[in-house]
């Protein structure tokens, strides 16, 4: 956590995020990151205990009754993430494996053209139609995708 003290939050100024997508840049409070996530104060708490969603900046000098903590944009997707595996039924132990083999195998979750998919049993990255991998249960496991339009395609081309 950096420290950082301001009379008020930034003015949004949309910046570019991996994948071409734009945030913006400014800072949330906690207040607003339960509100748009729908976390209590005490899940806010522990994701950023164990260091799985952490407020970017902290404010030591914030008057009693004052937003102390801020999160970047990029954080707010992260904890909108976790709480949609959350919401899929995957232990807070399951998502911060899923986000520790994340962070191992170089991919994120600030890639904003990736997927993360579900069966309910596991966790999947995808970063293009290609490419899959199993992100929880084994760890670096790369799964087939067969593109079924491209071989209907390669098909009517013969037609």
């Amino acid at each position: 956590m950096s420290n950082w003290s301001s009379e008020s939050s930034p003015a949004p100024i949309p910046i570019e995020a991996r994948g071409g997508v734009k945030l913006p840049k400014r800072f949330y409070t906690a207040p607003e990151l339960m509100r748009l996530t729908g976390m209590t104060r005490k899940q806010v708490s522990y994701w950023a205990r164990i260091g799985l969603v952490c407020p970017s900046l902290h404010d030591p000098a914030a008057p009693t009754g004052k937003p102390s903590l801020f999160y970047s944009a990029a954080e707010v997707v992260r904890a909108l993430i976790v709480c949609e595996l959350r919401r899929a039924g995957f232990s807070p132990s399951q998502v911060q494996q899923v986000a520790s083999n994340l962070a191992t195998t170089g991919l994120g979750l600030d890639d904003f053209e990736a997927y993360l998919l579900t069966d309910g049993y596991s966790v999947y990255y995808a970063s293009s139609d290609g490419e899959v991998v199993d992100v929880l249960k084994h760890h670096r496991q790369r799964l087939l995708l067969v593109p079924i339009h491209d071989h209907v395609a390669k098909l009517r081309e013969v037609a």
